[in-house]
């Protein structure tokens, strides 16, 4: 990487940056970045860029693993650990425009070294904050699908369906892999279309487009229909409070969970 002093002459530029959505193709587009001494207008990925005719210049930015692990390794030793684990995390959230977010998080943090690291965890920083409040957001919908998520048996198979706002399966991996080692087990991210896939111990997320279960066997189906009778049942029909279930359950996990999801 070149020297940080020359980050101070990063001018703004009328280009988009298009790359293939990946962690290192994102940061491939860092470096172009750091070498052009350019802030581009915006970062899409191929699929976001597809349909949307644009007035800015385009600039395809090749994925390279070597520029993307010397970037990775300047980000951990120039700024911080912290500063490595928070770029990771805010890449799989939901916040829009993240790649341009993370970018200009990154050019602020080489150029003022040592002196940025105080304000990692400032929410009053106009650039921190955004990146904190979408690794916090991303953080908290994995700690709640780890106790919503619903597997069902089809085939001898534990499988689930989320509909998360984030790309919550690398942080639900770990949680479910030990929790349930002994099992075969698949959990279907509808939204971003990944699955977390469990077999003979081993586990590994794929890219899925669509999945369609078969039905469930009579036996599974009556397992089911026990645990609504259970919800029902330990129901005090006078300490009814839909506002606080909703609290601590949010709404929009009702369609996944099984005890719920006729009420949606």
């Amino acid at each position: 990487m070149p020297g940080y002093e020359l980050l101070a002459n990063v001018k703004s530029a009328n280009v988009v940056y298009v790359y293939d959505g990946s962690f290192p193709g994102f940061l491939c587009c860092v470096h172009e970045s750091v070498y052009m001494l350019e802030l581009p207008f915006d970062i899409v990925t191929d699929n976001d860029n597809s349909s949307q005719p644009s007035l800015m210049d385009i600039k395809h930015i090749e994925t390279d693993e070597r520029k993307a692990e010397r970037v990775h390794k300047s980000i951990y030793s120039k700024i911080s650990k912290r500063a490595s684990e928070l770029i990771r995390t805010v890449f799989l959230s939901c916040l829009k425009q993240k790649e341009l977010r993370l970018l200009e998080f990154l050019l602020h943090a080489f150029r003022e070294g040592v002196s940025t690291l105080a304000s990692v965890e400032n929410y009053g920083d106009a650039i921190m904050s955004p990146l904190l409040t979408a690794e916090r957001h991303l953080l908290g919908e994995a700690h709640l699908l780890k106790g919503f998520i619903r597997f069902a048996d089809i085939g001898g198979a534990l499988v689930a369906t989320i509909t998360p706002k984030n790309n919550v399966l690398p942080f639900l991996s770990w949680h479910f892999t030990h929790r349930y080692d002994n099992e075969n087990f698949m959990i279907f991210d509808k939204t971003n279309r990944l699955a977390l896939v469990y077999q003979n111990r081993k586990s590994d997320i794929i890219r899925v487009d669509n999945v369609e279960f078969p039905e469930v066997s009579e036996r599974e189906k009556q397992y089911q229909n026990l645990w609504k009778q259970f919800y029902n049942t330990i129901a005090i029909e006078g300490r009814e409070n839909p506002r606080c279930r909703m609290t601590h359950m949010p709404k929009r996990y009702w369609e996944n969970m099984l005890e719920v999801q006729d009420l949606v």
